[in-house]
């Protein structure tokens, strides 16, 4: 399989993979690439099928047949275990892929990640077949001209803080994204999207290496009880609680290249400390 759509930086070091949310492409990490990089690591950013520059063939999209597209990437292109970094759905992407191929995964950084924490949930759901439902292609059709007419207010709510780094080039590639022929197909997906396993059973075997990076004031979800039940029952996961939005990684780049980094440091020192026992 080709790879277009994909950046790298770095020449040598640990491997990261940065994967973005919904409607976003891999210039959502525009400077998080070279910034993580320039922490001696090797730093690739994918821009997933359906999204961005990318193709949006006429298939069914679920949230798994996008996990199996970053194993492949994972396999093919970088070649070794990667540290997983996820924004938004692309968080419970790359928590799928960690739990389906943990080999694949050194670490995971969870950016305002979908998904949720169920103590209390103990299988994995039995696939079905997803099929369009009328509902699914109005919902698609409504969403698509709600996005073109407020994209640039709906991304302005998500950087609170930091409302000028919503600039004219993330606008325009959104907005030239949503005339992409395909792209309603890709919307219908939202309306099937079964995010039920929770975060908490996906990463249950990654002790002391999955990193959550909160931005408090995400105005899609509420932060300080999302906070609240990771605290209360996934000992195992690291918090870094940021003042900004639902894409904390553009909003404070900086900010979350140095915790990155850091973190990826950390992670490498125990597994080769872990090797040497």
């Amino acid at each position: 399989m080709e790879w277009p759509s994909n950046s790298v930086a770095g020449h040598e070091g640990p491997a990261t993979l940065l994967v973005h949310g919904f409607g976003a492409f891999l210039e959502h990490y525009r400077d998080n690439i070279l910034g993580i990089a320039e922490g001696g690591n090797r730093v690739w950013a994918i821009t997933l099928l359906g999204f961005g520059k990318s193709e949006k063939p006429n298939i069914v999209y679920t949230e798994l047949m996008w996990a199996e597209l970053l194993r492949d990437f994972v396999i093919d292109v970088v070649g070794e275990p990667v540290h997983l970094v996820g924004n938004s759905i692309g968080g419970y992407f790359v928590s799928l892929l960690a739990c389906f191929w943990p080999a694949l995964a050194r670490s995971v950084v969870l950016v305002n990640s979908a998904g949720n924490i169920d103590p209390g949930h103990s299988f994995l759901p039995s696939s079905k077949e997803r099929q369009t439902s009328g509902a699914a292609w109005l919902g698609a059709r409504l969403l698509l001209l709600y996005l073109r007419l407020r994209t640039k207010d709906i991304v302005k709510n998500c950087y609170p803080t930091k409302a000028e780094r919503v600039d004219d080039f993330l606008i325009n590639e959104m907005l030239r994204a949503s005339y992409d022929p395909g792209v309603l197909v890709v919307l219908e997906s939202i309306f099937s999207f079964d995010l039920s396993v929770p975060l908490n059973y996906l990463l249950k075997g990654f002790d002391d290496k999955v990193l959550v990076i909160q931005g408090m004031k995400d105005p899609i979800s509420d932060s300080k009880s999302r906070l609240a039940m990771i605290k209360e029952h996934c000992a195992w996961f690291i918090v870094k609680e940021l003042d900004a939005g639902h894409c904390p990684h553009d909003e404070l780049p900086e900010e979350v290249n140095s915790i990155i980094r850091e973190w990826m440091v950390t992670v490498e020192s125990r597994i080769l400390a872990r090797s040497i026992l």
